[in-house]
């Protein structure tokens, strides 16, 4: 009985390993409509992973270079990676079956003390070990699944070192370039400061020859001090742009960081925008989230293979001896096959099935609403390029007006028909202009930073 027991087991264990396993649902439609265009194209170059070379900087570049190597995140992604491929191979080992072995010995004696005096012992040695192996047999796919999904995460912890990558690359060109900017308006200030200097003394002159009163004076002498309050805000802000960029390149102290760029770059050329669904193969946050919503679907996929029965093996092996050498002489050996299965588990599986398909439209939602930001992320920079843009020329045209003004308040200054407050105000108005169009045109190249940021890149070869 015994016999066609364990034949009848076998059989069904062929059977049912010949039986299709379960597979993930097909790709679920996206709760958003990726629209076929953006609503500018820029006509650009193609992108490229190493984008920041089109500021033709050295020094930028090994700044990135820097960061790259030992910045915090990226460091903590890449141990998420090992991390992710070390349970890659503890869900690989459920397709392998498993052995062990044991081996021990003991000693007994007995010690009798005999009526006459003197005793006698009586002692005795034992050896026993032991092989056994079990395998379970994956009829229903329930590892293959756990293993896929277990790949599914370390392609999503893969991804998100490129997009941390993309995100530090973008973070350290817009520092270096608020840093640059800084230090731009750090000398239009110390050039300022010095005129201010200069017309506070010629006004002093006048005033000793009685061409110009004392508020002439004091009014010169309040604009030179608004233009020196503004130096420690300057230095601060550099200081504070070095400590972040010190920070992204694994160090602790600006005082680290060796710039020595004073002119702003040109702006990195427009890159080719394309259609909003090149999005979804150039964002690796993108292709993360889908990798999460890949790992969910598997998981579905294992939960319903639980509900089966399972199928396992298992061997063993005893020894015994008295001594060591006939050991493997005097042994036990058992072949057992078993069918397990849930009769009743409260709804403990069912539940689990439910929770997983719960954990997957999450991941649908997640999927969609970074897609949905990409494209938002892309429409805002390029309408901020856009008027940006058309902000700086404005503003410049403004700059040119307030000189032509300044020109002739000075000279109906002079011919005493308008006080010395006019030319100040026009002078004031120059010197706001200058320093803001510096910001405004590192804003603008960030701007343009912040594109290729938006849209991603194309990976290199070895990165695919």
């Amino acid at each position: 009985m015994r016999k066609y027991f364990f034949l009848i087991l076998l059989t069904s264990m062929v059977f049912f390993t010949g039986c299709k396993s379960f597979e993930p649902a097909a790709d679920l439609p996206l709760p958003l409509t990726i629209p076929g265009s953006f609503s500018t194209d820029t006509k650009g170059r193609k992108l490229v992973e190493t984008w920041w070379h089109s500021f033709d900087s050295d020094e930028l570049n090994g700044l990135i270079r820097d960061a790259l190597d030992n910045n915090f995140d990226l460091n903590s992604f890449k141990a998420k990676i090992s991390q992710a491929k070390a349970n890659v191979s503890k869900e690989n080992a459920a397709l392998f079956p498993d052995l062990g072995f044991s081996l021990g010995g003991q000693k007994k004696g007995t010690q009798i003390k005999k009526s006459t005096g003197g005793s006698t012992y009586d002692g005795s040695h034992s050896w026993d070990g032991s092989l056994s192996g079990a395998y379970t047999v994956d009829v229903w796919g329930e590892a293959a699944a756990q293993i896929e999904s277990r790949m599914s995460i370390l392609r999503a912890a893969e991804l998100d070192l490129r997009a941390s990558t993309l995100e530090l690359t973008a973070q350290v060109s817009e520092t270096w370039i608020d840093i640059i900017a800084a230090r731009n308006k750090k000398s239009i200030l110390d050039h300022q400061i010095k005129n201010n200097q200069i017309l506070l003394e010629l006004q002093k002159l006048r005033f000793t020859h009685g061409k110009a009163n004392a508020l002439d004076v004091s009014q010169q002498r309040e604009v030179l001090a608004s233009a020196s309050s503004q130096v420690p805000l300057l230095e601060k802000q550099e200081q504070l742009l070095l400590n972040s960029l010190a920070f992204l390149s694994g160090k602790t102290r600006g005082e680290q960081i060796q710039m020595n760029t004073k002119i702003l770059p040109d702006p990195v050329p427009l890159p080719r925008v394309g259609i909003p669904s090149d999005l979804l193969a150039n964002r690796p946050d993108i292709q993360a989230a889908k990798m999460r919503l890949s790992s969910a679907q598997w998981e579905i996929t294992a939960a319903k293979a639980d509900l089966l029965p399972s199928f396992r093996l298992t061997a063993q092996a005893l020894f015994s001896s008295g001594t060591l050498d006939l050991l493997f002489n005097n042994w036990i050996a058992t072949l057992a096959g078993s069918i397990a299965g849930p009769i009743f588990d409260g709804g403990f599986r069912k539940a689990e099935v439910e929770r997983v398909k719960a954990v997957a439209q999450e991941q649908i939602n997640l999927y969609a609403r970074t897609v949905a930001k990409a494209i938002q992320e892309v429409e805002d920079s390029l309408v901020s390029i856009e008027k940006q843009k058309d902000y700086i020329r404005l503003l410049e045209e403004e700059l040119t007006v307030a000189r032509l003004t300044l020109k002739d308040a000075m000279l109906q200054y002079r011919n005493g028909q308008s006080t010395y407050l006019s030319y100040l105000v026009a002078w004031t108005s120059i010197q706001r202009l200058e320093r803001q169009l510096v910001g405004e045109r590192a804003g603008y190249i960030k701007e343009r930073i912040g594109l290729y940021r938006a849209l991603g890149w194309t990976p290199a070869p070895e990165m695919k």
